[in-house]
Protein backbone atom coordinates (compact mmCIF):
# COMPACT_ATOMS: atom_id res chain seq x y z
CA UNK A 1 0.00 0.00 0.00
CA UNK A 2 1.37 3.40 -0.99
CA UNK A 3 0.95 6.43 1.21
CA UNK A 4 0.83 9.89 -0.31
CA UNK A 5 0.62 12.29 2.62
CA UNK A 6 -2.94 11.74 3.90
CA UNK A 7 -4.16 9.77 0.88
CA UNK A 8 -3.88 5.99 1.06
CA UNK A 9 -4.26 3.88 -2.12
CA UNK A 10 -5.23 0.25 -1.65
CA UNK A 11 -4.18 -1.73 -4.79
CA UNK A 12 -6.83 -4.38 -4.05
CA UNK A 13 -9.54 -1.74 -4.56
CA UNK A 14 -8.25 -0.45 -7.93
CA UNK A 15 -10.60 -1.12 -10.85
CA UNK A 16 -9.45 -3.25 -13.76
CA UNK A 17 -9.76 -2.05 -17.38
CA UNK A 18 -12.69 -4.43 -18.01
CA UNK A 19 -14.60 -2.99 -15.06
CA UNK A 20 -14.00 0.54 -16.30
CA UNK A 21 -15.32 -0.38 -19.75
CA UNK A 22 -18.51 -1.76 -18.20
CA UNK A 23 -19.11 1.48 -16.30
CA UNK A 24 -18.50 3.56 -19.40
CA UNK A 25 -20.69 1.41 -21.62
CA UNK A 26 -17.74 -0.45 -23.16
CA UNK A 27 -17.31 -2.49 -26.33
CA UNK A 28 -20.34 -1.15 -28.19
CA UNK A 29 -22.26 1.91 -29.10
CA UNK A 30 -25.16 3.46 -30.92
CA UNK A 31 -25.04 4.85 -34.45
CA UNK A 32 -27.74 7.34 -35.43
CA UNK A 33 -28.13 8.19 -39.12
CA UNK A 34 -30.41 11.07 -40.03
CA UNK A 35 -31.43 12.88 -43.16
CA UNK A 36 -34.45 13.26 -45.36
CA UNK A 37 -37.56 12.05 -43.54
CA UNK A 38 -36.01 9.07 -41.74
CA UNK A 39 -33.81 8.64 -38.67
CA UNK A 40 -32.23 5.21 -38.22
CA UNK A 41 -30.55 3.83 -35.09
CA UNK A 42 -28.21 0.82 -34.92
CA UNK A 43 -26.19 -0.94 -32.22
CA UNK A 44 -22.61 -1.16 -33.49
CA UNK A 45 -19.38 -2.73 -32.26
CA UNK A 46 -17.20 0.16 -33.45
CA UNK A 47 -17.50 3.56 -35.10
CA UNK A 48 -14.78 3.16 -37.75
CA UNK A 49 -16.60 2.85 -41.05
CA UNK A 50 -19.92 2.16 -39.34
CA UNK A 51 -21.71 5.13 -40.92
CA UNK A 52 -20.90 4.04 -44.46
CA UNK A 53 -21.77 0.41 -43.78
CA UNK A 54 -25.02 0.83 -41.84
CA UNK A 55 -26.37 4.17 -43.07
CA UNK A 56 -25.72 3.51 -46.77
CA UNK A 57 -27.07 -0.03 -46.76
CA UNK A 58 -29.77 -0.13 -44.10
CA UNK A 59 -31.22 3.36 -43.74
CA UNK A 60 -33.79 4.07 -46.47
CA UNK A 61 -33.99 7.46 -48.13
CA UNK A 62 -30.34 8.37 -47.69
CA UNK A 63 -28.66 10.24 -44.88
CA UNK A 64 -26.85 13.52 -44.38
CA UNK A 65 -25.39 13.11 -40.89
CA UNK A 66 -24.31 10.31 -38.59
CA UNK A 67 -23.49 10.30 -34.88
CA UNK A 68 -21.74 7.38 -33.21
CA UNK A 69 -21.60 7.22 -29.40
CA UNK A 70 -20.67 4.82 -26.64
CA UNK A 71 -16.92 4.74 -26.45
Amino acid sequence: MKKLNKLVINPKKLMKNEELLVIRGGYGGILICSGGYVTCQFEVAGCDGAAELYCNNLCPGGWTSAICTGW
